[in-house]
């Protein structure tokens, strides 16, 4: 515990999960028994649960987990890390908290509105997500458990350093993309949602056992 300082992130996390669930609770009555569950890279619902399991779940991911990554990560091997990046590391779990509360609240917004558009809003929040992500992907130290970790950032700081540096445009880059994305015609959304994606998982892979290979790591 005396690694855990409360900071005004915690406290944004609270609220906006205490605000998220509070909306899903307030509507539970008018809810139908299925809420959607997940969204295609169209911004449609391809799955639905049972609403206690969806609001129960949307609760855990946007309150508890932001707040347990604090504590999570004191069983990483790489810990004592953590200290060089905390207030990023202190955004990213604020900004993992806000898409779920939003994916909560859209699901229950279109649960009571079967017109609401909370397919396209998801994507744009996804969007958002990545660009925020990236701008602080530079200052994430090594960890096993955030960021670009593929065989040869673990094996050796520099190439750490270097792919997340490099990273961090890729992910505000594929982020902006997404963005636009949400606004396009649906092939073109398609085409600019999945060119984002390899953007930012692939190229930054590919980068890091690039550099590796340079090193000779």
């Amino acid at each position: 515990m005396k690694d855990f300082k409360w900071k005004w992130q915690d406290t944004l996390i609270v609220i906006f999960g205490g605000l998220a669930l509070g909306y899903a609770l307030i509507n539970y009555s008018k809810l139908p028994a299925q809420l959607p569950s997940h969204f295609s890279i169209t911004g449609e619902v391809n799955s639905y649960w049972p609403k206690g399991s969806i609001i129960a779940l949307g609760a855990f991911m946007g309150l508890v987990f932001p707040i347990a990554m604090q504590f999570i990560r004191r069983i990483d091997p790489k810990r004592e890390n953590y200290s060089k990046f905390e207030n990023a590391y202190k955004m990213i779990r604020l900004a993992v908290g806000v898409l779920f509360d939003a994916v909560l609240v859209l699901s229950v917004a279109k649960g009571l509105d079967e017109h609401f558009a909370a397919g396209k809003i998801a994507i744009l929040a996804i969007g958002v997500l990545f660009i925020a992500l990236g701008n602080y992907m530079p200052q994430i130290k090594d960890n096993y458990f955030t960021g670009i970790r593929t065989p040869w950032t673990l094996a050796s700081p520099e190439v750490w350093r270097k792919t997340h540096r490099f990273s961090g445009y890729m992910w505000t880059i594929g982020g902006l993309l997404i963005v636009l994305g949400a606004f396009m015609p649906k092939n073109l959304s398609i085409s600019l949602i999945v060119t984002a994606l390899l953007i930012a998982t692939i190229i930054p892979y590919v980068y890091s056992w690039l550099i590796a290979r340079q090193m000779k790591v």
